[in-house]
């Protein structure tokens, strides 16, 4: 914001030279980007934050100067005379939307003449670069740019019914702005109107129709509070950002709109003439009461690590025009009309120490941060998962937690599937990114085709990331078909891989490409890592290759798939060859996982070695074979590990062949081959009573 010098001065009385004016600006809060000159007056460039909007008048900079400063405020009097005729017989205001609209007010100013502003005032409005129109128009920018507050004025004979209705447009209404521009309008917006059309973009810009003109005599003074979102929308949708839009998108007190619009009318009468009728029509419906916000003094104490006196803090929050009731340990503090910044107990003790001074604060080390600090046990699980997979060979990839149903109607899914039911973003910047993602899958995916289509062929990627889902109403599982009550937010680990995994000039070009079972390897690994054992089972997903893809399941819940991905599904990803992915969520894998490093020491005794070779039926898995061994084997079987897998003759119909090396060891003595031997024996009677294997000769 563009401040005046002399237009500061003239609230408050600094004897300061800019420069030191300039040098105390950080030590209020206030940003600054310099200082200019206009016409040879100093201008002060602020640097104001979104949740002071009080600072984007003149009047408000002025009253941080005199708190810093000890000064007093020299506000603008107002004196207004008014018509015997009351307002409310030459017009009427209605108030629709009381949500978006909290307080609309209006001034009526009869015999009117449009002309030129005086020198004074345009000397001011353009120094704070804001261009002379007319002296009815400028009065309106002038206030705002002093008071804070927006202004509109309307031409009160080009308004039917000389009626104002604060409404929502209905759909497909339309309205050529004050810029010339011919806009439509939906009832996402609000709109100030007539008896019969819009007339304005409520908080953002008025209407051709009934602008200022050189003829105008009876003019309707508007000022109102609007509410800050729907202001913000309408002028991203309208592609409109104004002088006025910034002011209500930081929020605008009703406290402050009566004040301002009675400084506006006497302002107007005094530059173009004519008289104000009697009161003001004050549309209030729902006024809110003072805030007020207990201090206890102790707090400052503790939140600054300084002794702050009470005086001084009572001294601090009066001038900054405070009101005071005092306790015997706390003060009962409430704000003045513009500061919506305070709003607890923390926004005070900010004051105080902005005023008391930052630099009076001592430096000194918390106790609190001597002490060693950690991680989350979720976040350090985390951190495995990603330097697993790193080391595996795969590169990390950070894709758009924004995607288009597009994307996701090439996997292929049933109309049912739960993850169809992506969350629309409500207000999207670009055509294809407007759901929130329900997979990792389809970024990554999107990322390897624009890699291949770059000549680059080994692709190995993973990534963790959000997905978004919806969720009935109460719980955190995912809502039905007929919609949802929230979205419950996810973490999860996608992979994708495609080509070879080793590469380089001295790996001869045979090397395989990546499989099933490179895949299903590196997320062993990481089940070891994290000390988890996920079991795969046979699945079917319509977007997976039917005979290369399987389930994960954790203590019997479903935590992922893995798999070869659809050849029709690469297919229309653009992709070719083989592709394997994962889908994992990670948020149950990260609760359950264990990271605590377990170091045993070297065995002292021999191991003995086995092979255990055996038919097994087609049907049975090997995560059930291996299932059984380890439970026969009990607490000699150091390990088992698959080493052969036949289905030819001579296996029996409907069998194929397993083999496994089979390593036994005891803690305390040396096995005997006795005792090896029974534990062998243990093993086939079970495998062949629970899942009918026999022995291969």
């Amino acid at each position: 914001m563009r401040v005046p010098l002399e237009w500061l001065k003239a609230l408050v009385a600094i004897e300061a030279p800019p420069e030191a004016l300039l040098e105390r600006l950080p030590m209020l809060g206030l940003g600054s980007e310099g200082l200019e000159w206009f016409g040879g007056e100093a201008v002060l460039e602020l640097e104001t934050a979104s949740n002071r909007p009080d600072l984007l008048s003149i009047l408000g900079v002025a009253r941080e100067i005199a708190a810093a400063w000890g000064l007093e405020v020299r506000p603008p009097a107002v004196t207004l005379a008014e018509a015997r005729t009351p307002a409310s017989e030459m017009a009427d205001v209605t108030i629709e939307e009381p949500a978006w609209c909290p307080r609309y007010t209006a001034h009526v100013i009869s015999g009117v003449r449009v002309g030129p502003s005086p020198v004074w005032m345009v000397r001011r409005l353009e120094a704070a670069g804001i261009r002379a129109i007319n002296n009815v128009v400028d009065v309106t920018n002038y206030v705002m740019l002093e008071q804070g507050e927006p202004l509109h004025a309307f031409d009160l004979d080009r308004l039917a019914g000389s009626r104002i209705v604060v409404r929502r447009a209905r759909p497909g209404e339309t309205l050529m702005t004050l810029d010339g521009v011919g806009r439509t309008l939906d009832p996402e917006m609000l709109v100030i109107a007539d008896a019969e059309r819009a007339v304005g973009v409520a908080g953002v810009m008025g209407g051709a129709a009934s602008e200022i003109g050189t003829g105008t005599s009876r003019v309707l003074l508007e000022a109102a509070a609007f509410d800050g979102p729907p202001v913000r929308r309408t002028g991203r949708r309208l592609g409109l950002r104004t002088e006025s839009s910034a002011r209500f998108e930081r929020g605008i007190d009703p406290r402050i709109v009566l004040d301002a619009a009675r400084r506006a009318a006497a302002l107007l009468v005094e530059v173009a003439g004519g008289e104000v009728l009697a009161g003001a029509i004050d549309r209030y419906p729902h006024p809110a009461p003072p805030v007020q916000i207990a201090l206890r003094l102790d707090r400052i104490r503790r939140l600054l690590g300084v002794e702050v006196p009470r005086e001084e803090v009572e001294a601090i929050l009066r001038r900054l025009g405070c009101g005071l009731d005092a306790q015997r340990d706390r003060l009962t503090v409430t704000p003045p009309p513009g500061r919506v910044d305070l709003q607890r107990e923390e926004d005070l003790i900010e004051e105080v120490a902005r005023h008391h001074g930052y630099d009076r604060i001592p430096e000194a080390t918390p106790v609190e941060a001597t002490r060693a600090g950690s991680r989350a046990a979720a976040l350090e699980a985390q951190a495995a998962v990603r330097e697993v997979l790193i080391r595996a060979g795969l590169t990390e990839a950070v894709t758009l937690s924004l995607i288009s149903p597009q994307v996701v109607d090439r996997l292929g899914l049933a109309a049912d599937d739960p993850v169809r039911r992506a969350v629309p973003v409500t207000n999207p910047l670009l055509a294809d990114h407007t759901h929130l993602r329900t997979m990792i899958l389809p970024g990554l995916l999107e990322a390897m085709r624009v890699n291949l289509s770059r000549r680059i062929d080994a692709i190995h990627l993973f990534e963790i990331g959000r997905t978004f889902h919806r969720t009935a109403a109460g719980t955190g599982r995912p809502a039905g078909p007929g919609g949802a009550a929230g979205i419950a937010e996810r973490r999860s680990l996608g992979v994708a891989m495609r080509g070879r995994l080793v590469r380089g000039w001295n790996i001869p070009a045979e090397v395989e490409e990546v499989s099933f079972f490179h895949l299903k390897g590196i997320l062993e690994t990481l089940w070891a890592e994290l000390r988890l054992a996920p079991q795969p089972e046979r699945a079917a997903r319509s977007w997976l290759h039917p005979g290369r893809s399987a389930h994960l399941r954790l203590d019997g819940e479903e935590i992922g798939v893995l798999g070869e991905l659809h050849p029709a599904v690469a297919e229309r990803f653009e992709l070719t060859g083989r592709i394997e992915v994962a889908e994992i969520d990670l948020d149950v894998v990260l609760s359950r996982a264990t990271l605590r490093r377990r170091f045993v020491a070297l065995p002292r005794h021999p191991a003995v070695e086995r092979d255990l070779a055996l038919f097994v039926p087609a049907d049975v898995s090997q995560a059930q074979v291996l299932r059984v061994i380890q439970e026969a084997g009990g607490s000699l079987l150091e390990a088992a590990d698959l080493f052969d897998v036949y289905d030819g003759p001579p296996s029996p119909p409907g069998h194929r062949s397993l083999a496994y090396a089979l390593r036994f060891r005891a803690a305390e003595r040396t096995l005997t081959g006795e005792e090896v031997d029974a534990v062998m024996a243990a093993m086939h009677r079970a495998l062949e009573a629970t899942l009918r294997a026999r022995p291969r000769a």
